[in-house]
């Protein structure tokens, strides 16, 4: 039964990271809006690491400082992570765990991509 419920959430997220989704869609962006992103945050990060699967937004309330460690569990397409980044400096980390590859590999590009220098 555990397999069957982890292969149908690997399935059905890794479709998601594949889709075409991002902050470009107004669906997409009105969800992250709805959970407090501004558009600041949003503007700050490539379009495709917004695919409207927010469940919070723990960079506006989570009061993190220069030098800590981030880990971001379901981090999606790095939407979290990148605006964590700068909030922890070049002296701490800001790390993204997923499950399906096809989302860790979105992540990384999104990483990447737009100068972050992110790996």
């Amino acid at each position: 039964m555990v397999n069957k419920v982890l292969a149908s959430v690997r399935l059905k997220y890794g479709a998601v990271a594949e889709s075409g989704l991002s902050n470009d869609d107004v669906g997409m962006k009105a969800v992250a809006e709805a959970f407090g992103y501004s558009a600041a945050d949003l503007a700050s990060i490539p379009a495709s690491a917004n695919m409207g699967l927010s469940c919070g937004n723990p960079t506006a309330i989570a009061s993190i400082r220069p030098g800590e460690t981030v880990v971001d569990l379901g981090c999606g397409g790095e939407l979290d992570v990148l605006l964590a980044s700068p909030l922890v400096g070049p002296k701490g980390k800001a790390i993204g765990i997923d499950m399906p590859q096809a989302m860790i590999d979105r992540a990384r590009a999104n990483a990447r991509s737009g100068g972050y220098g992110f790996n």
